[in-house]
This record gives structure tokens, C-alpha cells and sequence, in this order.
């Protein structure tokens, strides 16, 4: 799975990233001083494995893809959340010309995490994390 590290902690080796499926989000801890453990970041395009434990997800073998990807999604995302009381974030359907279905609001915003230009080439380059 891809996901977006919104915030680390590199001195407790913790992460909590925010996945593509836009569900519940997933934690990492590492319970070793791994270096790579320290290098993520918030905004860091991530893949990992997901695994539920007691209705947690945790993110299992992070690695990163892009770094720096997606820097302001944590900021984006405080924001929208503040505005939900004014202003919905409503998902995009597919059209439809049926009366009864209300038009998406002008202000819809989805945030796809996938990999931008250039990170396919990478991911090509190298055999695993």
C-alpha cells in the first residue's frame, strides 16, 4: 500500500502515515535503532505493508518512494478539517442526468496518492526497499 508519512518522530522511530485507501490511518513504531527507521519524513510518499492488530492498522517494512512528495498534505488536511463545519470536502461520483442526484459541490477536493513523474523510474531502478 502507498501512503503519506503527516508526522515522525525519529528519536522514538514512530510514524503515522495516511493511506491511499483513505481509511483509518496507520501507525509505525520500530522498536530498534534502525538508521532507515529515522529517515522518514512528513510528507514522504511511502509503501508498506499493512497489517490490523486489535482494530489498529500498522504499517509494516515502510519504505520510501518519493521523498518529499507530498509536503503540505498534513497542513491541506488540518485545514480541511477545520473548514468541514463550512465547507464539506465531497468525493467526486460518476455523472448522472437523474433529477434526484444533487450536482458535487464547486469546492470537491481528492488527493490521490500515487506516485508523481519520475517515481515510476525509480521504482524501476531498484529491486526492493
Amino acid at each position: 500500500m502507498y501512503g503519506v508519512v503527516l508526522w515522525s518522530d525519529s528519536k522514538r522511530n514512530k510514524a503515522v502515515i495516511w493511506c491511499e485507501d483513505h481509511q483509518n490511518l496507520a501507525f509505525f513504531k520500530h522498536d530498534c535503532d534502525a538508521p532507515e527507521v529515522s529517515q522518514l519524513a512528513p510528507g514522504d510518499l511511502v509503501e508498506f505493508d499493512l497489517r490490523e492488530e486489535n482494530e489498529l492498522r500498522l504499517a509494516v517494512d515502510p519504505c520510501v518512494v518519493a521523498p518529499h512528495e507530498y509536503p503540505a498534505l498534513a497542513a491541506t488536511l488540518k485545514s480541511a478539517t477545520a473548514g468541514l463545519q463550512r465547507d464539506p470536502i465531497v468525493l467526486p461520483r460518476p455523472e448522472t442526468h437523474d433529477p434526484r442526484v444533487r450536482p458535487q459541490k464547486q469546492s470537491a477536493r481528492v488527493v490521490v496518492l500515487h506516485p508523481g513523474n519520475g517515481v515510476e523510474e525509480r521504482l524501476a531502478a531498484r529491486a526492493y526497499c
